[in-house]
């Protein structure tokens, strides 16, 4: 599922995530982490604040930097707008990203998952494609903030100021993001299989009638045959009793 998930978050992350956006995002992250640097090199000079080394205070301040650059990358919005637009003067009028799905939904992105039945397959096609997008948003924006949390304990902990244990909280974090991951995947596995059942409004192919075999068709001539009356044979003469008197109207 790990596999499959990447895959898909491969493939939609262009839909999912605007290339303007995320440009504007890094230049933004860029000078965040410049201006960092200037002013933690400033602070440093004056105050000496990093109780390390000169080889290990270069290190630590370019660390928390990047990780300044990284954090201020992740709070930029980098949503793609939907087309056609979810909003309408500026008021949502229908859902463009989800986090969960319903209740029906919810069985078929398990480990193990049942078939998906006919009934639910429009509500699994539209919930996993929101989840779907859902999803690819968080991890763009999850991924370099869980970057820029690893880059700043790690630095704390170079410079005596953070436990190693922060950087195990920080491995849980990576755990539960890889996990979001394995979800893409099962939404991704539960929207194939929806999609390859056939629409539940469709309309059933009516029965093709059997083409009459020769043998069928000479017992029907045979018995429509029998049916006829036989020609009438006798050559007796018509008399007046077989004659019908001719019909008279009134007034005639």
């Amino acid at each position: 599922m790990f596999r499959l998930g990447w895959q898909v978050f491969r493939a939609h992350v262009a839909d999912a995530v605007s290339v303007d956006r995320f440009r504007r995002a890094i230049r933004i992250g860029v000078l965040a982490a410049v201006v960092a640097a200037v002013v933690m090199v400033a602070t440093e000079a004056a105050f000496r604040w990093v109780s390390t080394s000169t080889g290990l205070t270069v290190v630590v301040i370019v660390l928390l930097a990047v990780a300044t650059g990284l954090l201020a990358l992740s709070c930029c919005p980098i949503a793609r707008p939907l087309d056609p637009a979810a909003t309408i003067n500026g008021r949502q009028v229908r859902p463009d990203t989800a986090r969960t799905v319903r209740a029906a939904v919810k069985p078929y992105l398990r480990a193990k998952a049942p078939a998906v039945r006919p009934e639910d397959r429009e509500a699994v096609l539209v919930d996993t494609a929101l989840l779907r997008r859902g999803i690819v948003l968080d991890l763009s924006r999850w991924a370099p903030l869980l970057v820029a949390g690893l880059l700043a304990a790690v630095a704390g902990w170079t410079a005596g100021a953070l436990p190693a244990y922060m950087l195990v909280y920080f491995a849980l974090w990576s755990v539960a993001t890889l996990d979001r991951v394995r979800e893409l995947g099962r939404a991704e596995r539960a929207r194939r299989a929806a999609a390859a059942l056939p629409p539940t409004d469709a309309r059933p192919t009516p029965p093709t009638p059997p083409t009459p075999t020769p043998t069928a068709t000479a017992t029907a001539t045979a018995i429509r045959t029998d049916r006829v009356s036989p020609p009438r044979t006798d050559r007796a003469p018509i008399t007046a009793h077989d004659v019908r008197p001719a019909e008279t109207r009134p007034g005639a």
